[in-house]
């Protein structure tokens, strides 16, 4: 295959050293964040059995998430999937280990994979961060996974909204217009694609399904409330439902964030996985302007956890946050740092009989705790610092033979200009200096 024809996959991406460098900067931002909510790591496989994801428990085999998963079966004819989510194999995980102290807080982190449509923030192959808490039924517990949230973005500078309702209010709602328990499931699937093909299409898709034009006209009526503020939709809306369980929990929601500033409740907000049982939240920027897609999403699936592990009395939620559309919208902000490399310490050799004592110099510096390079080519040294400013590297440390007699090494700063002779063994302290 000649080079004019090399392509990558449909929805994939590569990354070069700065956006690797970066992403793997809100990495560490989010495992910071998460360890310090108590949450501690966990790793499951790429690959997962379709029945556990498609149980009726699960995902459901008519949610767009099944419908967008890489199927395939392996040489024992065995139906498997690559996995599409993380809460599904966590519900497995936890029902497999019966002896996990509860509460169980955990995070993961890592690649999830879906044939879908694609688009700026929206990929076929993508990493996702999930923070779960898995127990007894706690409101708390919600409230503090919004917390979560908002201290991550807090972290990363990006100014969000967080969104959320509870299933238990569009459950009820829909009792109340004599929607049939048999096709709720259906119906939430449908409402949650408003934003992505319009009330009209919605309407038309559920026609198909046995519910008329006149009801789902009601219940987006019933559920599109826009008072000014999250009490006043409460109000509203405890006017016009008879079972308030949802309602309740919302409100000690609110109550229990204390300054629920950027949380607004939105009564339409479904989230079109089946699991999802109370709380459903997702997370977009305030500004959508350039980026429209969600940059994390969740909620409470207390069935699914009760009937994966047999116990009625555990629940779990959790939430999920897209590192690709965090990452698209840190660079279209231009918040991020574009390093070009993690080398702090370039070593310049003024000539070859310097490049030998240079390798013994570097990993003197790397027992520093110091990410060093060598410049190993016989080039002209205006050419070597012209490569460290390329990649932005922030030291180089100059070696001719009379840096080597003296045990030190000419060290420049490359932002400011500024250059001295430190002895090796100083190196890392007078960095620290600088910064």
């Amino acid at each position: 295959m000649s080079k004019t024809n090399l392509q990558r996959a449909k929805g994939v991406r590569d990354f070069g050293p700065a956006e690797k460098i970066e992403r793997d900067r809100i990495i560490g931002i989010m495992k910071q964040v998460f360890e310090s909510f108590g949450f501690s790591p966990i790793e499951t496989p790429i690959i997962e059995r379709y029945d556990t994801f498609a149980s009726k428990y699960a995902q459901g085999q008519e949610s767009d998430a099944m419908k967008e998963s890489f199927k395939f079966t392996d040489q024992g004819k065995r139906d498997l999937v690559l996995r599409n989510d993380f809460t599904v194999p966590l519900s497995r995980f936890v029902a497999m280990n019966s002896d996990l102290p509860m509460p169980f807080k955990r995070y993961q982190m890592g690649q999830i994979f879906r044939d879908g449509p694609i688009k700026l923030g929206r990929y076929r192959e993508f990493w996702q961060c999930d923070v779960d808490i898995v127990g007894r039924t706690n409101i708390a517990d919600d409230a503090e996974v919004i917390q979560v949230i908002l201290s991550l973005f807090d972290q990363l500078e990006l100014d969000v909204e967080v969104v959320v309702n509870n299933r238990k209010i569009i459950n009820a709602v829909l009792s109340q217009n004599n929607i049939p328990e048999k096709i709720r499931e259906d119906f939430i699937i449908s409402l949650d694609k408003i934003e992505k093909i319009g009330i009209d299409a919605v309407k038309e898709e559920l026609e198909k399904k046995g519910i008329t034009e006149k009801a789902t006209t009601q219940i987006l009526s019933d559920l599109g409330w826009q008072a000014k503020d999250n009490q006043a939709r409460i109000k509203k809306l405890n006017e016009l439902i008879e079972d308030k369980s949802g309602l309740e929990e919302m409100s000690n929601l609110l109550y229990l964030l204390n300054d629920p500033r950027e949380v607004r409740f939105l009564p339409s907000l479904a989230r079109g996985l089946a699991y999802y049982t109370g709380t459903v939240f997702e997370v977009v920027l305030k500004d959508q302007s350039k980026l429209s897609s969600s940059l994390a999403g969740g909620g409470r699936y207390d069935k699914m956890m009760a009937e994966f592990t047999g116990n009625k009395d555990l629940g779990g939620v959790g939430v999920g946050f897209g590192l690709e559309t965090i990452f698209d919208a840190i660079s279209l902000m231009s918040k991020g740092e574009e390093k070009q490399t993690m080398t702090q310490v370039y070593i310049v050799p003024l000539g070859a009989d310097e490049l030998k004592a240079s390798m013994k110099v570097a990993n003197r510096l790397r027992e520093q705790g110091l990410n060093v390079d060598v410049d190993k080519l016989e080039r002209k040294p205006q050419k070597k610092m012209k490569y460290a400013n390329e990649l932005k590297i922030p030291y180089v440390a100059v070696i001719g033979g009379d840096e080597l007699n003296a045990d030190s090494v000419m060290l420049k700063n490359m932002e400011s200009g500024e250059q001295e002779l430190v002895k090796v063994d100083e190196v890392k302290l007078k960095i620290q200096k600088y910064s």
